[in-house]
């Protein structure tokens, strides 16, 4: 049993189910049902699991005067979640209150946190940006319209948008200084890394550049010309990977210096997030008509291309580590409806193992992450963990809720109970 909330007594955004079935996604789909299904059961002890054994939560948290909670988001010591109660409840990775802080309103968006410490950042429906420290105490708070505005966090920048307003923040999270400020739609999300802040701009034309600002000043290091449609950006150091027409370039940060560019056969985009992911190589989506999409690994320091794999018709998400990397691609259930599969490779590309879980997408593919022992996929109400070096089950989640959200930090595993209010720790040797 969950332990009662007594002392708080005293919306990511996901994918509609009918997104899945427009008019290009459904032909493709049933032109590719039978791939699908036959070449993902088709290796040996990778089969379709119906049946393994549950698992218990370490420690859970009810929020009893919340009936709905929204994702967490954790540290490297703790956990925190928003209710509809109104609170921002943080508990440590041993499932001990930190402290319960009250705002204006419900809080349905996910809070920013730093990799370690405090303070922690979120947004209430009442509009405002909260800061509170790791003692429950407010540090700085911001008036405004953002209701569920996203924010992000990399080291002491913290960057909100303000969907109202199309103006997109950036501040000192220590004390709420306002480094910049940029007019710019809400989607896509800025990309942070340790070295630049990409903002998306767009034009009255609809067009969209890249603006990257020096994270610790808001400095304009340089601006990408605007071109037609959403530019796809990824980052982390001192270098960026973008696309454009399926071409592949790597940036060096301060100036925008083009290191090399790749021309991908397929095409690289995605209705739901970033085609890129960056590991030891830059992974790339490639989808291709009547085809199911390929997977697509590129050198790092030269941009060559190492390997591309055949995947599901539809490519999710990908999680990359540094011996190897996992993907996520969406395949037709024999029996009716969508189903997660997993596919692993190692770095020169051969394929490790591959399975077609039992997880059914009802909207989005919510996590695929490498956390402790174990490999995680979740949708947005069923998760279940994997064997990294197998691909065969170790144990299957099932939450008295129908919409979770997860966090991950260091070798712990959260999930929230986004329609019944609630934190739980899942175990993860």
């Amino acid at each position: 049993m969950r332990e009662s909330d007594t002392a708080a007594d005293t919306h990511d955004p996901s994918r509609d189910a009918g997104e899945r079935h427009d008019g290009g996604n459904w032909s493709r789909r049933q032109a590719l049902a039978s791939l699908a299904s036959a070449g993902t059961l088709a290796l040996a002890g990778c089969s379709l699991q119906s049946v393994t054994s549950g698992v218990q939560p370490v420690w859970e948290r009810d929020f009893s005067a919340a009936v709905a909670a929204g994702p967490p988001a954790a540290t490297d010591e703790h956990a925190v979640v928003g209710g509809q109660d109104k609170r921002l409840h943080a508990f440590t990775a041993d499932g001990e209150r930190a402290f319960t802080f009250e705002t204006g309103g419900p809080i349905e968006a996910r809070p920013a946190v730093p990799a370690s410490g405090g303070p922690v950042h979120v947004h209430s429906t009442d509009g405002d940006l909260y800061t509170v420290g790791l003692s429950g105490t407010e540090r700085w708070h911001v008036e405004g319209q953002a209701r569920n505005g996203w924010l992000g966090r990399q080291g002491s920048l913290l960057v909100g948008i303000d969907p109202i307003e199309d103006t997109v923040t950036g501040y000192d999270a220590r004390d709420g200084t306002r480094r910049f400020q940029q007019s710019g739609r809400r989607y896509p999300y800025p990309t942070l890394s340790e070295s630049a802040c990409i903002v998306p701009i767009t034009n009255s034309d609809g067009d969209t550049k890249l603006v990257t600002l020096a994270p610790t000043t808001g400095e304009v290091l340089w601006e990408s010309p605007a071109r037609d449609g959403y530019p796809h950006v990824v980052a982390t150091g001192d270098r960026i990977v973008t696309v454009y027409n399926s071409t592949v370039r790597l940036h060096r940060a301060r100036d925008e210096h083009v290191l090399w560019e790749t021309a991908v056969a397929g095409e690289v985009t995605s209705h739901f997030g970033p085609p890129l992911w960056l590991g030891e190589h830059v992974y790339v989506r490639a989808g291709r008509d009547d085809r199911a999409d390929e997977f697509i690994a590129i050198n790092r320091d030269d941009g060559s291309m190492q390997w591309r794999r055949s995947v599901g018709y539809e490519l999710e998400t990908v999680t990359a580590t540094s011996a190897g990397v996992f993907v996520a691609s969406s395949v037709d259930d024999p029996d009716g409806g969508i189903l997660i599969r997993l596919d692993a490779f190692a770095l020169d590309g051969t394929r490790q193992w591959q399975t077609t879980t039992d997880i059914a997408i009802g909207g989005t593919v919510e996590a695929l992450t490498r956390v402790g022992d174990v490999l995680v996929v979740a949708s947005d109400n069923e998760l279940a963990a994997y064997d990294p070096a197998s691909g065969s089950r170790r144990w299957r989640y099932d939450p008295e809720s129908s919409r979770i959200g997860l966090a991950t930090a260091d070798d712990a595993l959260y999930v929230s109970y986004r329609d019944t209010g609630g934190l739980a720790r899942l175990p993860t040797e």
